[in-house]
């Protein structure tokens, strides 16, 4: 793994944000954990042009996410094998795990929600060393990682996609992040939550503090919500935890 504690941050040094007991860390995991989106990098590698098409109908709001997903990964004709070994040579933000052990050591539990797919989700979080978890994260848990992801299932006739946390009172995401904050919210003092995109808006609307890149920081700034800037995992270990 890099070293992630030498690298130059812009990250804002602010006193309210260390983490602490009591603090739910809510994390993307496409753009966040990974340095660029799966799906996007898998689409642009086998050079599947009309994945772009489906991507700007969702970013304009003119379909859901789940005919986004299902629409794009229906264009990867790749045999199981050749695609995860795709998957396999994306790169991940290797300080990640740091991230995750200084927050546990603080006293906060780290939770990933994604709007992507669980095949490759969990693979990539098991080669970062990770066990996952099911269900909802415990307080006092540091054995394993819970994440909430769509399901997806490679077979030779293609990726089937189901979307077990969809909220039936919203059609706009597949798994809906803010219903599980808001679930959560209970069990914990505040919310944090990191993230890049699209998907991540309405859920870091709702969340105490939020780290935000790209399209998200974009999003937010255009909405005056606050949020601190980041770049990688180092930047917030070094605002929420030095």
């Amino acid at each position: 793994m890099g070293d992630c504690r030498d690298n130059n941050t812009n990250a804002t040094q602010t006193a309210d944000v260390q983490l602490r007991s009591g603090d739910l860390v809510m994390s993307d995991f496409d753009g966040t954990v990974t340095l660029v989106d799966t799906g996007l990098a898998v689409f642009e590698a086998l050079k599947l042009a009309k994945a772009w098409y489906w991507e700007d109908l969702w970013r304009a709001g003119e379909i859901d996410s789940m005919r986004c997903l299902t629409e794009q990964w229906a264009l990867v004709k790749l045999p199981p094998e050749e695609l995860l070994e795709l998957i396999d040579s994306l790169a991940l933000d290797e300080c990640f795990p740091e991230f995750v052990r200084r927050a546990r050591a603080a006293g906060a539990q780290v939770v990933i929600v994604s709007d992507g797919l669980d095949f490759y989700l969990d693979r990539m979080l098991e080669r970062l060393g990770f066990v996952i978890c099911a269900g909802d994260p415990q307080p006092d848990d540091d054995s394993c990682l819970a994440r909430f992801v769509n399901h997806a299932a490679l077979t030779d006739e293609g990726i089937e996609i189901s979307f077990p946390h969809r909220n039936e009172d919203c059609d706009l995401c597949g798994n809906c992040k803010t219903a599980h904050l808001e679930r959560l919210r209970g069990s914990y003092q505040r919310i944090i939550y990191i993230g890049d995109g699209y998907s991540d808006k309405c859920a870091a609307e709702h969340a105490d503090v939020v780290f935000a890149k790209h399209n998200l920081a974009r999003l937010l700034a255009e909405r005056d919500v606050p949020y601190l800037s980041f770049e990688s995992f180092d930047d917030i270990i070094k605002a929420t935890l030095e």
